[in-house]
């Protein structure tokens, strides 16, 4: 099973993902961390990769991986994933990774009424 940990970051690409065993794809880009033993860590900036926060580890605690990955937000991204309270965590055992949606929030405009013209009196 994989832990993963979403770091909100103002980047402009998608982020889709599947997991199996050991193994996250990542946009197409394939990451095996089935060498790493319970209780190591690999620092994220040892892997060359734009998807992974460089500050941050890969870890494993018994059969759970522990990472975290870059969240693509934008400016207008809801509240809750650019600057949220609490980490987002997502489990992620086999197959693709549900990640949150974090697509622009879209507030319906009013509907403005013009009235008819008033026909002129006859008189």
């Amino acid at each position: 099973m994989m832990r993963i940990k979403l770091w909100p970051d103002l980047v402009e690409w998608p982020l889709e993902a599947t997991v199996d065993g050991d193994v996250i794809t990542i946009n197409g880009e394939g990451f095996d961390f089935s060498p790493l033993k319970d209780g190591q860590r690999l620092p994220c900036s040892a892997i060359d990769s734009q998807y992974f926060v460089g500050s941050e580890f890969i870890e494993r605690k018994g059969k759970t991986l522990y990472m975290t990955l870059r969240f693509p937000v934008s400016w207008d991204s809801p509240e809750e994933y650019r600057n949220p309270s609490e980490h987002i965590v997502i489990d992620a055992r086999k197959g693709v990774v549900k990640f949150p949606d974090a697509s622009p929030v879209i507030e319906p405009q009013p509907v403005i009424e013009i009235p008819e013209p008033e026909e002129p009196a006859n008189d």
